[in-house]
């Protein structure tokens, strides 16, 4: 098998085994058993799993941070903020072991800890982005401090659905209603400031996510 195949194959596998049984849980010696490879083979390409969870997050983050690019003067549609919440949702569904263990990671991973407050200082600012954005189309009505607590509600909840799914709703991560009933939640806490016919539309989304899940 080719390097470029070998450090491939680590990275998937290991992204399969933290996703099934979280992070802490396995060891390279488990990745490379699943892998069918020797840990020494292993090791030529990743020294520790710490290497390994910085890569996956590296991956996580190219994907990841086109969702947020978000324009302070852009004119949005309530469906345009729909599709950007449910790409994002989708995306850390496929890497939920970051957000599943994000304090112990953050504290054990200095690197991964800049890298994660950053990124939620950019998430943060494209969630209020997006709330004006909304208001310059019209489709909002919102005060300046509801809009400062929405913004949080927001982040809040985009970052830890997954640790309360683990708690609440156990086998809804593996089934993905967990990140159905995350993304009606969210497009709930944004209709009470919605206008018509925007808010209706939201109502619509919302009970169509929730179906899924019955």
């Amino acid at each position: 098998m080719a390097r470029r195949d070998t450090r491939e194959l680590i990275l998937g596998t290991s992204l399969d085994l933290f996703n099934e049984f979280g992070e802490p849980n396995v060891t390279t010696n488990h990745i490379a058993d699943e892998a069918d490879i020797s840990p020494g083979n292993l090791y030529y390409h990743f020294r520790k799993k710490d290497e390994i969870v910085i890569e996956l997050f590296k991956r996580f983050l190219v994907r990841f941070q086109p969702l947020i690019e978000i324009p302070e003067d852009i004119l949005l549609q309530a469906e345009d903020l729909w599709f950007q919440m449910h790409l994002s949702f989708e995306l850390k569904g496929e890497y939920r072991f970051l957000y599943r263990n994000l304090a112990d990671l953050t504290t054990r991973i200095p690197d991964l800890d800049r890298a994660m407050r950053g990124l939620l200082i950019r998430e943060r600012q494209a969630a209020w982005n997006s709330l004006g954005g909304l208001e310059q189309a019209g489709a909002i009505q919102i005060h300046a401090l509801q809009k400062e607590m929405l913004a949080d509600s927001l982040l809040l909840a985009l970052t830890y659905w997954i640790p309360f799914a683990d708690l609440f709703d156990p086998g809804g991560l593996a089934d993905s209603s967990a990140q159905t009933s995350a993304i009606a939640r969210v497009l709930l806490m944004v209709t009470p400031y919605l206008r018509e016919p925007e808010k209706s539309q939201f109502m619509e989304m919302a009970n169509s996510y929730l179906s899924r899940t019955g």
